[in-house]
């Protein structure tokens, strides 16, 4: 494989940049053949050529080729290319200040998402429709929670799902964008690429959170923000998708 082109010479990020090995469209196809693999994998459970366990979510073949995909790369990384792990950004000698990062970032995160809650009310309360304000406002938050409070599925979506999608889209894809086209292009691209990964035809809320995800990578050059930031957010998706029910709200 190629060495990257360009090195940051000085500045925070040199230490990464000289711990990276790889250019710019090495990253892109490895992250391409690893979503390629899962949607393939999906293809195939959706087409009846593979059956799973009783109990097991219909996506656990895609987080089983994710989890192997990403060994695959940490070996690769690791005894391969004989690099860092904190050129993937993982790393926990700045962990004091990643807790407190987050910490500030998570107050930060609900404060926004609450603002969008009262701009997206506010935008039912101001249209028409044959719905009321309060049923649409209702079936939006249904759509961007989960519903599936099984066990499995809990610790699928709240904690694998967000170490391995930053190690992919963080640790991997970031860095290299960042170092040859700039840290704003790559904070919004690396957005947008999680986004459309999800599948969903309008990932608003994914994209926000690919935005925010960036940006603590961005600052702390670590993937511990991140990835806690990341389970937090999934977390209280699972917590709305059980309270609100629960409370007989939706």
């Amino acid at each position: 494989m190629t060495e990257p082109r360009n090195h940051n010479k000085e500045g925070p990020w040199a230490d990464i940049d000289a711990a990276f090995p790889l250019s710019l469209p090495w990253a892109v196809l490895l992250v391409a053949g690893c979503f390629l693999a899962q949607y393939g994998v999906a293809q195939l459970y959706e087409h009846g050529h593979l059956t799973l366990p009783q109990g097991l979510p219909s996506t656990a073949p895609q987080l089983a080729v994710f989890l192997t995909g990403t060994l695959m790369l940490l070996i690769f990384w690791k005894f391969g290319r004989k690099a860092p792990m904190r050129g993937l950004g993982i790393r926990l000698d700045r962990l004091p200040g990643d807790l407190l990062f987050t910490l500030v970032a998570a107050l930060g995160m609900a404060a926004l998402y609450g603002l969008i809650g009262l701009g997206v009310f506010l935008y039912f309360e101001f249209t028409p429709d044959e719905l009321s304000a309060k049923e649409r406002f209702l079936e939006f938050l249904t759509r961007a929670m989960f519903k599936d409070l099984s066990v499995t599925r809990l610790v699928m979506v709240v904690l694998l799902y967000p170490i391995v999608e930053e190690i992919w889209f963080r640790g991997l894809l970031y860095t290299p964008l960042r170092r040859e086209r700039g840290r704003w292009l790559a904070i919004v691209l690396t957005a947008l690429v999680f986004a459309f990964a999800h599948g969903n035809a309008f990932p608003i809320n994914q994209f926000l959170g690919g935005l925010v995800f960036a940006l603590a990578f961005e600052m702390r050059r670590t993937l511990v923000a991140p990835i806690l930031l990341h389970i937090l957010g999934n977390g209280a998706l699972a917590v709305l998708g059980y309270a609100l029910p629960e409370l007989g709200i939706v």
